[in-house]
C-alpha cells in the first residue's frame, strides 16, 4: 500500500509555498467536484438518472483542481471517460453538465454526450469519442495545426495503448505544446499495473522530454504543474487514488488514502481550517439546491430542438460529372496540385514516406514541412490521430499508402473524424486519400476497402477515376466541413481523359460501375457489343451519399434485364447497399459482382482481383440467356 505522505518523487528543487488565496481556490475547485459528484452518485443511486455508464472523479479531485488553479492561459483541454472533474476545474458551467448528465438539450454537449464525453467549447474543452486514449492524437493534431498549447488527460492504462505512445513521440520530436497528464491510479478497470507492465512513462516512454512522477499531493502537483507548463512537451505521471469504481457508483473497498481529507488537514495545519470550512459548506449548499432544483425541474418535451448536422448537402449536385480541365492533365497531375492549393491556404498534408520517390505514385508534390507537406512516424494508428486533431484547426489531407492498412487507420476516423459534427458541432475538415491497388502483393494491402466508410455515419465517401472527377471531390471538399474518405486507386493516376455514362434509349442492362472496375467495364461492353448485347453504363463517384439522380433512373427503367453494380471492393460492401437502394427505387432487380468473399494469397492464381472484363461478359451472358 502506497503512503499519501511519502513522496514517490522527492522533489530536487524548492518546492513553491503558495499563498493563502491560491491553496485556498485549489480547494473550492476541489470542492466543486467532490460534492459535484457526491449528488450524480445519489441522484444515479436513487433512479433519478438514467442507468448509462457514469465516470465519477471522486478520490481525483486534486489533479484537475491543481491544475486548472495554476494554469491559467486557457489551454485546448483533451479528456477522456472521466471528465466532470476536468470541465467543473476549468470553469464549466455547472448547471449545463447536470443538464447533460440528465440526457437533456441544453446540456453542455446537447445531450449527446452524458458522462463519458463532456464537450464544451467555451472553456475549449473536447468532447471524447469513447475509445479510450484517443484524445492524446487528438490533442497532438490540434496542437500541430497552429501551435496552441494542450493538456491531454489519460489513465494509466490508456497510456499503454500503441497510438497513444505514437503521438507522445511525434510531440516530442516536433516540440509540439502538449502537456501530458496521466492520472495513474494503477487499475486498468480491476487489472493492477504490475500485471500488465514491467515499464513505467516516466524512465521508458518520456521521449526525452521533460517528465516527473508524482503523488497526487496537492502542493507538488501545483509545483510541477507550473514548471511543467513552462516547457512543453511535458509529461506528469500522478499516483492517485480511485475512491469508486470504473464506471458506475461502487467501489472496490477502502481506498489507500483521501486526498481531500488529506488537503483539508493541512489547510487547517496552515491556519486556514475556518476558511476551508466555509468554503466547503456554501459550495455543498449551493450544489445540493441546484441538484435538487434540477431533478424536479420539468425535463424538455422536445429534444429535436437540438440542432442536428447531416452531411447530405441537398443543394449538391450527386451526379458523375466531371469538372472540365482547360488543358489535359493526367489525374496524379491533378492530385499534386489539388494537394498544393489546400496547403497553400494554410491546410496540412501527412502521412508516412511521402517524400519517398514513387512510394505514392508521384502524387503529392515537393513541398517542405514548413509548407504544410508534414511526414509522420511509421504510426498507422496514431498517424491518422494526429491527422484528425489537426484537421480540427485548418484543412487535412492524410495518405494512406495502401488500402489495406486502412484497417489500421478506421478508428479515428470512422469514430472521431465522422461523429465531430454530430456530437459536438466541431466541423473535421479530412481529406482522407486511401489508395487502392488491384492485387499483386499478397493478402493485406491489394484491394479497395471503401465498404468500411460508407456504413459510418459522419463521413462522404467518394471514388474518383478521372482528372475532372478529381477536381469535382477536391471541390466538395473546399465547400464543406465534413470529413471526406476518397477511394482512390492506382490505376487512375495515369489517366488523362474523363469517363462519359454511356446510356441507350434501350439497353438489355445497365452496368453501375465503381472505381478501377470502370477501365475493365469499358472493355467487356465493346466484347458484349460484338454480339448484340447493349449495354448501359453509369460511373458511380459518391458512394455515400449515394444519391439516385436522373440518368440512373432512365438507364436502368430502359434495361429489359436490370443491373449490376461493378466494385473493387468486396460485393457484401457497398454493392451490395447500392443495389438495395436502386432496386427500391425502380422496379428492376440489380444483381452486384465485385471480390469473391475470400483472402488473396500472393501466388498469382490466388489473388482476388476486381472482376476482369472476361468475367464481367460471362456474367452478362449468363443474366440475358437465363432472363
Amino acid at each position: 500500500m502506497r503512503n499519501s505522505n511519502i513522496r514517490l518523487t522527492v522533489p530536487t528543487e524548492p518546492i513553491e509555498i503558495f499563498s493563502e488565496e491560491t491553496s485556498l481556490e485549489m480547494f473550492r475547485r476541489m470542492c466543486l467536484i467532490r460534492y459535484f459528484e457526491l449528488n450524480v452518485k445519489s441522484a444515479y443511486d436513487s433512479g433519478q438518472m438514467s442507468k448509462a455508464p457514469i465516470y465519477l472523479s471522486i478520490g481525483q479531485e486534486a489533479i484537475p483542481a491543481a491544475l486548472a488553479t495554476i494554469i491559467t492561459n486557457k489551454p485546448a483541454l483533451f479528456g477522456q471517460h472521466r471528465g466532470h472533474g476536468i470541465y467543473l476545474a476549468f470553469g464549466g458551467d455547472v448547471s449545463k453538465l447536470i443538464d447533460e448528465l440528465l440526457g437533456r438539450p441544453t446540456g453542455c454537449a446537447g445531450g449527446m454526450g452524458g458522462s463519458a464525453s463532456i464537450h464544451c467549447p467555451e472553456i475549449k474543452m473536447t468532447g471524447h469519442d469513447g475509445l479510450m486514449g484517443t484524445q492524446v492524437a487528438d490533442s497532438v493534431g490540434s496542437s500541430l495545426a497552429d501551435k496552441e498549447p494542450a493538456i491531454a488527460f489519460m489513465g494509466d492504462a490508456s497510456a499503454e495503448e500503441g497510438f497513444v505512445l505514437g503521438p507522445i513521440g511525434y510531440a516530442a520530436t516536433k516540440k509540439l505544446p502538449v502537456l501530458f497528464v496521466i492520472c495513474d491510479n494503477d487499475l486498468s478497470i480491476l487489472t493492477k499495473k504490475e500485471v500488465r507492465r514491467s515499464w513505467t512513462m516516466i524512465k521508458h516512454a518520456n521521449f526525452g522530454m521533460p517528465a516527473v512522477e508524482i503523488t497526487d499531493d496537492h502542493w507538488l502537483l501545483m509545483h510541477y504543474a507550473k514548471k511543467m507548463a513552462a516547457s512543453l512537451p511535458a509529461m506528469i505521471n500522478i499516483h492517485t487514488c480511485r475512491n469508486i469504481w470504473h464506471a458506475g457508483t461502487g467501489n472496490d473497498g477502502e481506498p489507500e488514502w483521501n486526498r481531500f481529507e488529506l488537503v483539508k488537514k493541512e489547510l487547517g495545519e496552515l491556519g486556514l481550517a475556518v476558511k476551508a470550512e466555509a468554503i466547503e459548506n456554501i459550495t455543498k449548499k449551493r450544489l445540493d439546491e441546484l441538484w435538487n432544483f434540477k431533478l424536479n425541474e420539468p425535463a424538455p418535451k422536445k429534444f429535436q430542438e437540438r440542432k442536428t448536422f447531416t452531411i447530405i448537402d441537398p443543394e449538391y449536385k450527386y451526379e458523375c460529372d466531371p469538372i472540365l480541365l482547360p488543358t489535359p492533365m493526367k489525374t496524379k497531375e491533378v492530385i499534386r496540385t489539388v494537394t498544393r492549393n489546400i496547403l497553400n491556404r494554410g491546410g496540412k498534408a501527412l502521412g508516412q514516406c511521402l517524400t519517398a520517390v514513387g512510394w505514392v505514385g508521384g502524387t503529392v508534390p515537393e513541398m517542405t514541412e514548413e509548407e504544410g507537406l508534414i511526414e509522420l512516424s511509421m504510426d498507422d494508428t496514431g498517424g491518422s490521430g494526429i491527422a484528425v486533431g489537426c484537421s480540427r484547426k485548418v484543412p487535412t489531407i492524410y495518405i494512406v499508402r495502401y488500402q489495406g492498412f486502412q484497417w489500421f487507420n478506421s478508428a479515428f476516423i470512422a469514430n472521431l473524424a465522422a461523429k465531430s459534427k454530430e456530437m459536438w458541432g466541431v466541423p473535421r475538415r479530412l481529406f482522407v486519400r486511401s489508395v487502392a491497388m488491384d492485387g499483386g502483393i499478397g493478402p493485406v494491402a491489394s484491394n479497395s476497402h471503401h465498404g468500411i466508410f460508407t456504413r459510418m455515419p459522419g463521413i462522404v465517401v467518394a471514388a474518383p477515376m478521372t482528372p475532372g472527377e478529381y477536381m469535382q471531390v477536391a471541390e466538395y471538399f473546399n465547400t464543406h466541413d465534413d470529413p471526406i474518405y476518397v477511394s482512390e486507386h492506382r490505376k487512375s493516376f495515369d489517366i488523362d481523359y474523363e469517363m462519359p455514362d454511356i446510356i441507350h434509349s434501350k439497353a438489355d442492362i445497365t452496368l453501375f460501375s465503381i472505381s478501377a472496375a470502370r477501365l475493365n467495364t469499358m472493355e467487356a461492353i465493346k466484347l458484349l457489343s460484338e454480339e448484340n448485347i447493349i449495354c448501359n453504363v453509369i460511373n458511380v463517384l459518391w458512394l455515400k451519399p449515394f444519391i439516385i439522380y436522373g440518368k440512373m433512373v432512365y438507364a436502368l427503367k430502359n434495361s429489359k434485364f436490370g443491373g449490376i453494380v461493378l466494385d473493387t471492393d468486396y460485393e457484401n460492401a457497398t454493392s451490395k447497399c447500392i443495389a438495395y437502394d436502386l432496386m427500391q427505387k425502380i422496379s428492376k432487380r440489380v444483381r452486384v459482382l465485385g471480390l469473391e468473399e475470400r483472402t488473396a494469397g500472393f501466388a498469382p492464381h490466388l489473388d482476388n482481383l476486381t472482376p476482369s472484363s472476361e468475367k464481367i461478359c460471362e456474367y452478362v451472358r449468363k443474366i440475358v440467356s437465363r432472363d
